[in-house]
């Protein structure tokens, strides 16, 4: 009796039916655990954050880095930016300032960040090739020679900035905010622009909501600063949020959460809805 060799077609669709079943039940799985590591790693990354933080703040009288030039050893643009029209909001993705490349470009602060593996999470860095809509990227994204996206963490821009639009909401010492634990050096902004919430996506080294008029106007509306939160059922349209890719329902890739690294040394995901209270150091 001659015995057959190899698969009929019915027995190789059975098999590769099987498979796909296999595959479909198995993905979801695998791309939780996938974001599950990433997640752990973009913590790891904000914990050395603010460890550099407690440093730069103790060697310097206490006092906190500009949140402009957090990276950067200038807010004015490098001769390697030239051709761009606004260089300093799209350093983000510019791999000609990639600092672990290009360490002539780096801040004092910087300097602290050393062992810092990567300054972008990694899911942040699997999605902004398509991610960013801010406006000032939208402008000027086709001039960008070396396009790399290697940071999303900012700094809250209410710790130390010399800007005169909030002149009345910064602080300029660790030893000045009332919250420590409820306050964020560093944060994962938004690359994402929802217009009812945001007015910018990740665009420059800092996340800040407003400016100190639209601050006292948030507050004659909501009461206290820990209502303040951005949207039509909130105060409207802040300048910056928490960016909302982990976590995210399907569908919605701000509706989750963003990494938060706190002035006492702990690291949690919060909503963009609670970007102000986080943000808010008084």
């Amino acid at each position: 009796m001659r015995r057959r060799k190899g698969f009929t077609l019915i027995e190789l669709l059975v098999v590769i039916a099987i498979i796909a079943v296999l595959m479909a039940i198995l993905m979801p799985a695998l791309n939780k655990a996938r974001e599950q590591g990433q997640r752990a790693v973009c913590k790891s990354n904000l914990k050395n954050y603010t460890l550099a933080t407690y440093m730069y703040t103790g060697d310097n009288d206490d006092k906190f880095c500009d949140p402009r030039s957090c990276y950067f050893s200038q807010t004015a643009p490098y001769p390697v930016e030239s051709g761009l029209s606004s260089p300093i909001h799209l350093r983000w993705c510019n791999g000609d300032l990639y600092l672990k490349n290009h360490p002539e470009y780096a801040s004092s602060f910087y300097h602290y960040l050393k062992n810092v593996k990567a300054f972008i999470c990694p899911t942040f860095a699997r999605i902004a090739h398509r991610a960013s809509q801010d406006h000032f990227y939208q402008a000027d994204a086709d001039r960008i020679k070396n396009y790399k996206p290697w940071y999303n963490y900012t700094m809250n821009g209410y710790l130390g900035s010399p800007s005169s639009s909030v002149k009345k909401s910064r602080v300029e010492k660790l030893s000045e905010v009332k919250h420590p634990a409820e306050t964020f050096s560093f944060t994962e902004e938004s690359a994402l622009v929802d217009t009812r919430y945001n007015v910018s996506g990740l665009n420059d080294t800092y996340m800040i909501p407003g400016s100190d008029s639209m601050i006292e106007g948030w507050l004659k509306q909501a009461g206290s600063y820990r209502l303040i939160k951005p949207g039509p059922e909130g105060v409207g349209q802040f300048w910056d949020v928490i960016a909302g890719f982990h976590y995210a329902p399907s569908g919605d890739p701000m509706g989750g959460r963003g990494n938060c690294a706190f002035l006492d040394g702990h690291v949690d995901a919060y909503r963009r809805e609670e970007t102000f209270p986080l943000a808010w150091p008084h």
